[in-house]
């Protein structure tokens, strides 16, 4: 993980406010500490010989070195490329390193995400309209049009005919009329939007779930047309490099179903109450729990752990669909993969 990289300073600034209670968070924090004063001890170290007479040659000398440095550590990390868990991402797992080359997915699979990507970006668009409106009196003779913009939008891109049935059917309400629940499927569009942006390679890095995702209707906003996404993106992702984060979303998700479940706020199936209070009895402790921002998941209260979960849950779900996607031939629309893998899931439960 580069140091030029928000999540970088985002994951510092969580180990800080944690260091009090969490040895891993003490650790980190220390370590990048002593990491970033020996860095601006260097800096200092150059800049004051400028002071003195013939400070120049001396700095230009010291710039040499610290050149030659720089292109030896490069060269190094060329050849040993591994991770440095200094850097890591999360504090309770390592970040996966992605893959430097473009995956070989099929140009219809590419394309179709590529469409998926902008059909998202209006739903938020939608989303956060509707939100609005609930929220805020409107003022008298004022008309919301967001409806008739993004539909516009979506026809015009031809995508209309490319909607899935559950999205047709909500985007053809009047503007005002989504429900609660309704409202609330932003949170999974966001997550949807967030993998699909990674994988597409318009964003070089993935907000990791220990940052505790919030919604963002920004995701929308600056997003190419369906015609450029694939020609602005550098790379496409491959499965190799979805399932790592399928398989953190995955732990995250258990975690935080088994806290709801401690809580009393969601029923589990019988056969899972024994590993859910197990899997929760192992994970308690402020240096052990996953974490959730500058909380465990532990900590958060009812309202946030309820839509950590969802957010976990919604990542794992359509990282799942990704990690198949990527690798298959041809697309199929997640409303089907999910129907499918519901369905098998049940006849494997039931055997």
């Amino acid at each position: 993980m580069s140091i030029w990289r928000p999540v970088f300073w985002k994951s510092y600034w969580i180990a800080l406010r944690r260091s009090k209670d969490d040895k891993r968070a003490r650790v980190l924090a220390f370590r990048v500490s002593i990491l970033l004063f020996c860095v601006l001890s260097y800096v200092l170290f150059l800049l004051l010989p400028l002071r003195e007479p013939g400070g120049v040659w001396l700095f230009g000398s010291y710039g040499v070195m610290l050149g030659s440095a720089l292109l030896t550590r490069f060269l190094m990390n060329r050849s040993n490329r591994r991770q440095d868990e200094l850097l890591s991402y999360s504090l309770t797992s390592n970040h996966r390193l992605t893959s430097d080359r473009t995956a070989d997915v099929p140009e219809a699979v590419r394309n179709y995400l590529g469409e998926r990507a902008s059909i998202l970006a209006s739903l938020i668009a939608r989303a956060a309209s509707e939100i609005y409106i609930q929220h805020n009196e409107l003022s008298p003779g004022v008309q919301v049009v967001t409806r008739q913009v993004q539909n516009a939008l979506l026809r015009k891109a031809e995508l209309w005919e490319k909607l899935e049935p559950p999205e047709r059917g909500l985007i053809v309400l009047a503007d005002g009329r989504w429900s609660t629940e309704q409202r609330n499927e932003v949170t999974t569009w966001c997550e949807r939007l967030r993998l699909l942006r990674w994988v597409l390679g318009l964003d070089a890095e993935l907000v990791p779930l220990a940052h505790f995702p919030k919604i963002d209707f920004a995701l929308s906003l600056d997003l190419p047309g369906p015609e450029d996404i694939l020609r602005q993106s550098k790379r496409v992702l491959g499965s190799w490099d979805v399932r790592g984060e399928r398989d953190i979303a995955l732990a995250y998700t258990a975690r935080a179903f088994a806290e709801l479940k401690a809580r009393g706020l969601i029923t589990v199936d019988p056969k899972l109450e024994d590993w859910a209070d197990e899997f929760r009895k192992e994970s308690l402790g402020a240096s052990k729990d996953y974490v959730a921002g500058t909380k465990t998941i532990e900590e958060l209260d009812d309202e946030a752990l309820r839509i950590f979960a969802a957010t976990s849950a919604a990542r794992e779900r359509y990282a799942a669909y990704l990690v198949d996607q990527l690798s298959a031939k041809e697309s199929v629309p997640f409303y089907l993969w999910s129907e499918a893998h519901s369905i098998s899931g049940a006849e494997s439960h039931q055997e």
